[in-house]
């Protein structure tokens, strides 16, 4: 495992010294695929430099072997390791409501829960002399985001700091679907299990009982045929 965060890292660090006056910050969303709830992004950068990072040999360090994209990882791990990207760097996230979702279609409220989790974690972090630069998953170009980029197909299976970020957007999203799923009007849709996403539970509760406020429902009607 431990040869699995040194590859994401080498990965970072041909960026880094390709780059060596910019801060470089990983970005990430999750819940593009959901029937409920907003799309989440998370823009993550790690406190110390990449190379540092790759020679430290703390007990911290070999936690976060496990890094790797967040669909890959159960939610007990996740969840630990979280703890550790929040330790050891800072991140800012951001929103894409259902409105958005319904109104711009979901590329393009991915975006604006890019740009504004890449505004929050700026708004914490000093750069002193350096420019950000951002690692980007996927395979589009964000035209929201005013820095430096490049898109990464697959990054959150590449890159540490895309990583990192998938893994924090993830927590963050199931975190807030299981606090919605404990009010009374969307109880029965269980999102504290399926987070949204379109399970076979879900989607007869959907059936049965229609749609909530929170449910895209252009793409529900599509996915389902109902309205």
């Amino acid at each position: 495992m431990v040869e699995t965060l040194s590859h994401l890292l080498e990965f970072d660090s041909a960026y880094s010294k390709s780059f060596k006056d910019h801060l470089l910050i990983g970005v990430d969303e999750v819940g593009r695929g959901a029937l409920a709830g907003p799309v989440i992004a998370c823009a993550f950068s790690w406190n110390k430099k990449i190379d540092k990072m790759a020679s430290d040999n703390s007990s911290d360090l070999l936690e976060l072997n496990l890094l790797n994209d967040s669909k890959q990882i159960n939610k007990l791990k996740r969840e630990d390791l979280f703890k550790l990207l929040v330790k050891h760097g800072q991140f800012g996230i951001g929103y894409g409501s259902v409105l958005e979702i319904e109104k711009f279609n979901i590329l393009n409220a991915t975006f604006l829960a890019m740009k504004r989790a890449y505004e929050n974690l700026m708004s914490k972090i000093k750069l002193k002399n350096k420019e950000p630069y951002l690692l980007i998953d996927g395979n589009k170009f964000n035209p929201y985001i005013n820095s430096r980029q490049s898109f990464i197909v697959g990054g959150d299976a590449k890159s540490s700091l895309i990583a990192g970020a998938s893994i924090i957007a993830k927590v963050y999203r199931d975190e807030l679907m299981t606090r919605l799923s404990l009010s009374k009007k969307f109880k029965k849709y269980n999102w504290g299990k399926n987070s949204a996403y379109g399970t076979e539970s879900h989607r007869k509760t959907i059936k049965k009982h229609g749609v909530t406020p929170l449910h895209r429902k252009l793409f529900v009607r599509k996915v389902l045929g109902i309205t």
